[in-house]
This record gives C-alpha cells, sequence and structure tokens, in this order.
C-alpha cells in the first residue's frame, strides 16, 4: 500500500518582507509610511464613515488614507472613528493626501501592469 505524500510549502522571507515592506514618501515636510492595508481594514472602514460610505466619491478619497501607518516614523494606527480621520486627514495635509493618492495609483497601475504580463 502506497503511503500519500504530504508536501508543505512554505513562504520565502523574500514574500515576507515585500508584504511587510513599507514604502516612504516625503511631503509637506512630512515623511508618510505607506503599506497596503488588510482586506478586514478595508471593510472596518466602511462601519467608521458610517452612512458616508454611500458617497463613492469620498469612499475614494478616504480609501488610500488606510495605507497610512507612520508618519514621521512614529506609527500611524488606522482610524476607528471618523474623527480619527477627520485627525488624519487634517494632519497630512494636501501635500501629504497628494503624495498618499499618487502612491496608491502608482501601485494600482503596477498591479494592472504585472496582470497584464502574465496574461
Amino acid at each position: 500500500m502506497n503511503k500519500p505524500t504530504i508536501s508543505i510549502e512554505t513562504v520565502s522571507d523574500d514574500i515576507v518582507k515585500a508584504a511587510n515592506a513599507v514604502a516612504t514618501v516625503v511631503a509637506g515636510g512630512l515623511r508618510i509610511g505607506l503599506k497596503k492595508p488588510n482586506v478586514l481594514r478595508q471593510y472596518q472602514i466602511v462601519e467608521t464613515v458610517g452612512a458616508s460610505a454611500r458617497n463613492e466619491v469620498y469612499m475614494g478619497m478616504v480609501m488610500p488614507l488606510l495605507w497610512v501607518t507612520q508618519i514621521d516614523g512614529d506609527d500611524q494606527p488606522p482610524p476607528s472613528t471618523k474623527r480619527e480621520l477627520e485627525a488624519l486627514i487634517s494632519r497630512l495635509g494636501e501635500d501629504g493626501i497628494s503624495a498618499v493618492m499618487g502612491h496608491v495609483a502608482e501601485q494600482a497601475d503596477a498591479a494592472v501592469s504585472e496582470a497584464a504580463v502574465k496574461n
């Protein structure tokens, strides 16, 4: 009788490091650490903003802010209330928000390009 073979795949250190990597952008005198939020955080922000989640323009402006993990080297926890979200918006200012949005757009473009290459 043949015994079934069991194989275990491990995630390489490079993949783990890439997934945990924090990019840094500098804007408006701030050093902003950015990392793609996990899917749970994306769902949680809907509850955080409440009825405003129905507004597509508003959510399009808010979602990139979930990427912010650090400001000037200090950890930036994800906003869990609308007041915390507004404080983050105020702290980033126009230049910071523009830099965050630009970085997120670049990452989206890179993902689309990578998917096109695979197909």
